[in-house]
């Protein structure tokens, strides 16, 4: 098979074409479509482990492919980066944010880490806020909550609080 034929598949198609060939031909699409995603995800939960983690998901996979159960691979693939970030606490995460030129960065880093990981995979990844539950073992009301909260408080570190009426009112007179 060709590769451009390989493009047409699906995830979990190409994973257990991979896993049945061990053919980097069949593996290639299947990074190509998740890579990105997952580098902007990870760079904004841990920055400086970003390439470590990442490094080692792809080869666990290369390795042995996993079985996934009915689960979406893209799915598959945020929880265990995830599992990955939990595993590994990253303390220099904080200062980089402090440190960093972006107010949107520096705004995502002091959310609460279960607030930026919902806000991130829906966002960045585009995973819907269902999958986004089911990777983070929370109901979807309580996603969506986190989510609404995560981009209130996103506005409030970059806008500041808005005005009140009467403070408006006090600061013409």
């Amino acid at each position: 098979m060709s590769r451009k034929a390989f493009q047409q598949f699906s995830d979990e198609k190409l994973l257990e074409h991979y896993r049945e060939k061990r053919s980097l031909a069949v593996f290639e699409p299947l990074y190509n479509r998740h890579k990105d995603a997952l580098y902007r995800y990870c760079v904004q939960m841990a920055p400086s482990s970003t390439t470590q983690l990442l490094q080692a998901l792809w080869e666990n996979i290369l390795q042995n492919p996993p079985q996934l159960h009915g689960r979406l691979f893209r799915n598959w693939l945020f929880i265990q980066v995830n599992k990955a970030l939990r595993e590994h606490v990253d303390s220099t995460t904080q200062s980089e944010a402090l440190t960093s030129e972006s107010k949107v960065v520096a705004a995502i880093q002091k959310l609460p880490k279960l607030q930026r990981n919902v806000l991130l995979l829906h966002m960045e990844c585009k995973l819907s806020l269902a999958s986004v539950a089911d990777i983070e073992r929370i109901s979807l009301k309580k996603c969506r909550e986190y989510y609404q909260l995560a981009r209130q408080q996103i506005e409030t570190l970059i806008y500041g609080s808005q005005a009140k009426p009467w403070q408006v009112e006090a600061i013409k007179e």
